[in-house]
């Protein structure tokens, strides 16, 4: 009797194990036949090669010459992939082909295999911005990633030109506000020339949140009014610009007259105007004239008001000056006046009179 029991017990257990098996069975199946129906829409293995962009390219504050970026041939791609050009599209619509990476392209990757290539790109125009990198592959397609260069703000918040104190030099003042690293500044340029006298000395590193002023000892009187262009560049491959236009020194002449009062005493007198764009004083501190092919200093002494003297902007000054100009009449004579901050200013050329005969 028990052992009748047992047998039925048994065969309960196997029907129950029967049952499951099929079920299983039968899902399994079930799954294998729907996916063999959907696979070939859904999940279709690529028949092409594809490589994509790991993560975002990486722009560093610290050097805005290169850029790094990640390629993945993906395991499942069928073939090598052929990394032919990297390239950059600016927000302005300029196209940049990164022509030297590290390692150099074109560059194999194996199904699988990633590489990190470092992109020798000057990106420091595009601080901050938003920009697009391209990968080109051959035979195949290549991926595309939107990305945002690091932030800088360098520069040039103001370029000087002190008509009133020299025209040797000028001043040009950068500043790096709210820029997250220092920058080391190495060249200066003025419309396109470097500038070798530069005080203080480069290169100069600049601190985050500070200004630097640079006197450039550069000749300006062939700037005056005239475009002034400046270009900061740094080690770390950022670049500032500044402009300003010249300031303009204009001192005219007016009523010039020679005389003599006996036959010893020769003199001539005329009016200087300060006339210069923006108004800046000036000091004249020589008068010399020309005649005949001879340049002849006229003496401090023989200046009244005595030399130097300074021209406030708008106003005029009369000069008597005494000179003995009875060798010279009839010749025609132009008079220079030179000044404390550098400039100089001639006159129209004038005819020096006759003497009258006496009767």
């Amino acid at each position: 009797m028990q052992l009748t029991q047992n047998i039925k017990g048994f065969s309960k257990l196997a029907v129950i194990l029967l049952i499951l098996i099929s079920f299983l069975l039968g899902a399994i199946l079930s799954y294998i036949w729907t996916m063999g129906y959907y696979a070939p829409n859904e999940f279709n293995l690529p028949n092409q090669t594809s490589v994509t962009i790991e993560g975002m390219p990486a722009f560093f504050a610290e050097n805005a010459t290169y850029f790094n970026i990640t390629v993945l041939n993906p395991s499942y791609s069928p073939t090598e992939a052929k990394i032919e050009l990297i390239k950059a599209i600016t927000g302005d619509g300029k196209v940049h082909i990164i022509d030297s990476t590290s390692p150099p392209l074109p560059l194999t990757l194996a199904p699988g295999k990633s590489q990190i290539i470092q992109s020798f790109w000057n990106w420091g125009n595009y601080t901050g911005q938003t920009i697009d990198v391209y990968v080109l592959i051959a035979d195949g397609s290549g991926p595309a990633v939107q990305v945002k260069t690091a932030f800088m703000n360098l520069t040039v918040s103001s370029v000087i030109l002190e008509p009133a104190v020299t025209s040797s030099r000028f001043n040009v003042t950068v500043e790096s506000m709210s820029s997250p690293v220092s920058v080391d500044i190495s060249n200066i340029f003025v419309n396109g020339v470097e500038i070798t006298g530069v005080t203080p000395t480069l290169p100069y590193s600049l601190s985050p949140n500070t200004a630097a002023t640079f006197t450039l000892n550069r000749d300006w009187k062939n700037l005056q009014n005239q475009p002034v262009s400046v270009m900061v560049q740094t080690k770390q491959g950022y670049v500032a610009y500044g402009s300003t236009v010249g300031p303009q020194v204009k001192l005219n002449f007016s009523n010039i007259v020679f005389f003599n009062t006996t036959e010893t005493s020769f003199y001539f007198n005329m009016i200087i105007q300060n006339a210069g764009t923006p108004p800046a004083k000036q000091d004249i501190d020589l008068i010399t004239l020309n005649v005949g092919g001879q340049t002849i200093l006229i003496g401090i002494g023989d200046v009244v008001p005595p030399l130097p003297q300074t021209i406030e902007p708008d106003t005029s000054l009369p000069f008597t000056c005494t000179w003995n100009w009875s060798s010279h009449q009839s010749e025609n004579a132009t008079i220079t006046v030179y000044t404390v901050q550098g400039f100089t200013a001639t006159s129209a050329e004038t005819t020096i009179p006759s003497i009258p005969q006496p009767s």
